[in-house]
């Protein structure tokens, strides 16, 4: 044991430089990998990461997506109604929207029952169109409490009231795919989104819970380090056949909001169907997008990412920061010595094999890891500060070599 410890101790006299080297790059990219995480832009390598360990979950037969009994998706893309629709003052033809009859009928019985838990209609309520009963609809929605309906930027609400019930509704995708792969919570460091809204409404937060510091550099929720935005896990999807948590296979894990809730009143009163449940309205056919489960509606991600607040998974896990910077700092000090993954193995055969093992590739072991335990690691960030390390030395080396080779080349002459 001690002269374990003695070598250890002249390893470190011997190697201190390039170990605070690493130190010091450890803790760049783990501030680097935090703050470009808060922005409102996936990483590269988070959706082939998710992707990949999504298709092998499929493969072991493992149940995803199941729907909790705590939420109600009512699904409104069969409940359409045609309205007028103008081009510079002039009528062109009509467009199909959301039947907002049906969705006063809904709001209204909600509303004198009262026994819901929230309400999230993901319908928007755009100021281009309008029909008979929409002075009735917005002061219903005003006039009732733990409900949201979305904004989206670049448009205008029909009413100006209903900005006090609505949130941000926007979200951005990569440039080489147009995945939903990433959620911000706060946009701009004052703009709520739909999942923060209501995250803070159900804990009854004076304010949205995360605060912005030094111009979004870092957020707290509560005064812990937490993130502003995160991979987003579908852990709730809507999908055509599930097993619900008693083990019953149901036939859709959605209701539709004529053709079930409405008509069914007389049978099963709304009263009894929205009873401590959260209702999330919306168009589950139209509006989709692209997500490592496959095409999600919007109204899905955005309470996956609600959820994901509802858990503490915003919060900074300082156990997984501490293992990742051991990570870093282990590979950076490899790196920085001029090692390679070939001279760590006296087999030549193991050599060749390790040849092919890049930093990338070892940074997307470790995210396949992290995603399967559902935890968000992004490789983009140190993979590439590693790389770069790595042909720096490299270069630096073959450098040195042929200066040294030149020295003797001139000694010798």
């Amino acid at each position: 044991m001690k002269s374990l410890l003695k070598r250890f101790t002249n390893w470190l006299r011997n190697n201190r430089k390039t170990l605070g080297v690493s130190l010091l790059v450890s803790l760049a990219i783990t501030i680097f990998s935090y703050v470009v995480g808060n922005s409102i832009h996936p990483m590269a390598g988070e959706y082939a990461a998710q992707k990949q360990i999504s298709d092998f979950r499929k493969f072991l037969g493992l149940q995803m997506g199941n729907v909790p009994d705590s939420i109600l998706f009512i699904n409104v893309c069969y409940d359409k109604e045609l309205v007028p629709i103008e081009e510079e003052g002039m009528p062109v033809g009509e467009t199909p929207i959301t039947d907002r009859e049906k969705l006063l009928k809904l709001l209204t019985a909600a509303k004198e029952a009262n026994n819901y838990r929230y309400i999230f209609m993901d319908v928007l309520f755009d100021g281009l169109f309008e029909t008979p009963v929409d002075s009735a609809l917005f002061e219903t929605i005003m006039s009732m409490d733990r409900i949201i309906i979305p904004d989206h930027k670049g448009t205008t609400l029909a009413d100006e009231r209903l900005y006090q019930k609505a949130a941000n509704a926007d979200y951005a995708v990569t440039w080489k795919q147009l995945t939903f792969a990433h959620y911000q919570f706060l946009h701009d460091d004052s703009i709520p989104s739909v999942a923060l809204k209501m995250y803070a409404d159900r804990n009854h937060l004076e304010d949205y819970g995360i605060k912005p510091h030094w111009g979004g550099l870092w957020y707290t929720d509560k005064g812990r380090l937490c993130k502003n935005g995160v991979t987003l896990f579908i852990n709730v999807s809507i999908n055509g056949s599930l097993l619900d948590e008693e083990g019953q296979v149901r036939e859709r894990n959605y209701i539709y909001l004529g053709a079930d809730l409405l008509d069914m009143d007389e049978v099963v009163p709304i009263k009894e169907q929205i009873e401590d449940k959260i209702l999330v309205i919306g168009d589950f056919k139209g509006d989709r997008h692209t997500t490592y489960v496959g095409p999600q509606p919007g109204s899905a991600c955005c309470i996956n990412a609600y959820l994901m607040l509802m858990q503490g998974k915003h919060l900074v896990n300082w156990l997984n920061i501490l293992i990742m910077f051991i990570v870093y700092t282990t590979v950076g000090t490899f790196y920085l010595r001029g090692a390679s993954f070939q001279t760590l193995f006296a087999n030549p055969w193991l050599g060749v094999l390790m040849s092919f093992l890049s930093t990338a590739t070892l940074f997307m072991v470790i995210a396949l890891i992290a995603f399967w335990h559902e935890i968000a690691f992004n490789m983009w960030v140190p993979a590439t500060i590693y790389s770069l390390i790595d042909t720096y030395v490299q270069k630096r080396n073959l450098f040195n070599k042929k200066k040294n080779e030149k020295n003797l080349s001139t000694s010798g002459a």
